[in-house]
């Protein structure tokens, strides 16, 4: 073996006696994905997005701070539903809707889901949607980004640390609790003052480096470096953060590598994923304003109540007995609410979980809510408990905040979901009516900030419970990313950005009364 010294590139010499064997093992990577949400603000209002270095800045932290060989990530630009100031539990909400419908059609379940957001419009704290005892890529986690320095972090982004302590929540790492955060594994944590190291020089740091985002390589002395997990300055991973979500991302390997089957309600028949074959395409679309041809892929239902008006015309309508459920809850104020409703299919079920004798999503013990889902006819509704995954970045005394991110099985009587905190119903959701249709998707006459948007004509207006979903494709309706969910108004923007040129790269609009759902798809753009 030789050794290259980097600054010269000059072999070294090795003396002294051999040290011990070292046997390097193939780890899994994290798998992530990034989703700069856009918003508008200021007066007159502006568009505010993040910058393409503060996605590039997170990529290479994790890869040269966390325990994995390489990061394999995709980014891009989506609307945030809730309008600013929205908080992290917007966002967060958001994040695992999307990511319940990106499951749903056939994405990587190892995947962790980050949402950013600029600063140049307000700041939002960042939070991940829980801290969970057991292995669980479904948690998703969401924060701030800019050029601020914080005293000590001069390279021009400091949303590379910051994503990396709330993705590490998603790993189950807690706060040491030495610098005003919570003091949640304050009796584990092996260093002094949040330390990466102590005086013995045990342990210190080291950055390779980025030189393509100008970083160079240095050390980081364990006394005067902290944990990625506390709030202190000059943040970096201890050996014990690294050893933890190097042991939480071997278990999430296997865990989604030897899912099992879904357990079902003995009452509901077998579920099956939806039918997408057969697409169709349009003829050739106008060259100034291009109109995209569109065809009606499949249409779903919760059951036979579909000839009652709650369910679409599709053949495969009472085989669609799935829908996630995403909401937020305050456990000491008893309240909550009900964000997103979709129709999915088993695959976004996260691993681990199973669908329970009451068609629950049931996982580990904390606190929990429950979705009453109402039934047809008078009959008796099945209740489903469901666990409320608290924020991670709750102060002492603060208000219990979290969301609700369950996919339960509802059952072909279902005709709404109540949810219900502490014994008290706090909201409702009532699917209203078949769900329209998309009659065709044209270029809108503005693009702004790399955004191309996309004007939407239906056969008729959504009612107020009604709202649609996007994904987009760039290989021709091999894979797709959900770009929009609960939207209402008749745009959707794509992010010019994720497109390479030669792409094959479709729209799928979603139309859904939350039980019921209609999906089309455009022609490829070219």
């Amino acid at each position: 073996m030789s050794v290259i010294e980097a600054a010269s590139g000059l072999p070294l010499q090795l003396t002294g006696p051999a040290g011990p064997t070292v046997w390097f093992k193939v780890g899994p990577p994290l798998r992530l994905r990034i989703l700069g949400f856009r918003y508008r603000f200021g007066s007159p209002p502006t568009i505010r997005v993040p910058r393409e270095v503060d996605y590039q800045a997170l990529v290479s932290w994790l890869k040269r701070a966390y325990p994995v060989a390489d990061v394999i990530s995709t980014h891009t630009v989506v609307d945030a539903v809730a309008p600013p100031e929205f908080s992290d539990m917007d966002i967060n909400a958001q994040l695992a809707a999307m990511r319940a419908l990106d499951m749903s059609t056939g994405g990587d379940p190892h995947t962790h889901y980050y949402g950013m957001v600029a600063d140049s419009g307000f700041y939002m704290r960042g939070a991940a949607s829980g801290i969970p005892t057991l292995p669980d890529p479904s948690t998703v986690a969401s924060g701030p980004t800019g050029p601020a320095d914080f005293g000590w972090d001069f390279d021009g982004v400091y949303g590379d640390w910051y994503g990396a302590h709330e993705l590490g929540h998603t790993f189950g790492r807690k706060h040491p609790g030495f610098c005003s955060e919570s003091k949640s594994d304050l009796l584990n944590y092996p260093f002094d003052n949040g330390q990466i190291g102590d005086a013995d020089h045990a342990f210190v740091g080291f950055d390779v480096g980025d030189p393509g985002l100008g970083l160079p390589m240095k050390a980081l002395p364990g006394e005067r470096w902290h944990d990625v997990m506390t709030y202190c300055d000059r943040q970096w991973l201890s050996s014990y953060t690294y050893e933890g979500i190097r042991r939480r991302l071997l278990a999430e390997d296997a865990l989604v590598s030897g899912r099992g089957p879904i357990a079902e309600p003995p009452s509901l028949p077998p579920l099956t994923a939806t039918a997408m074959a057969g697409y169709g395409s349009g003829g050739r679309p106008d060259e100034r304003h291009p109109e995209r041809a569109v065809t009606t892929v499949a249409s779903t239902a919760s059951g036979p109540r579909a000839e009652a008006g709650l369910g679409a015309n599709g053949a495969n309508g009472a085989r669609e007995q799935l829908v996630s459920v995403v909401g937020t809850v305050n456990l000491t104020r008893h309240e909550g609410g009900i964000r997103f409703v979709n129709p999915v299919n088993a695959e976004a079920v996260a691993p681990g979980s199973a669908a329970g004798p009451d068609g629950a999503q049931v996982e580990e013990q904390g606190p929990t809510a429950v979705l009453r889902v109402l039934q047809h006819g008078g009959a008796p509704p099945t209740e489903i408990r469901v666990p409320v995954k608290l924020s991670s970045e709750l102060p002492p005394g603060a208000e219990q905040t979290g969301l609700i991110d369950a996919v339960a099985a509802v059952g072909p009587e279902a005709e709404g979901i109540e949810l219900i905190v502490e014994g008290r119903v706090v909201d409702a959701f009532r699917p209203t009516g078949p769900p329209p249709v998309l009659r065709a998707a044209r270029h809108a006459d503005t693009e702004e900030d790399g955004a191309m948007g996309m004007a939407l004509e239906f056969d008729r207006a959504p009612a107020p419970e009604q709202t649609y979903s996007a994904q987009v494709s760039a290989d021709g309706g091999r894979t797709w990313q959900t770009i929009g969910v609960g939207l209402k108004e008749p745009t959707v923007h794509l992010d010019r950005s994720q497109f390479s040129p030669g792409d094959d790269v479709r729209l799928r609009i979603t139309t859904t009364n939350g039980f019921s759902s209609t999906t089309s798809e455009t022609e490829p753009f070219g």
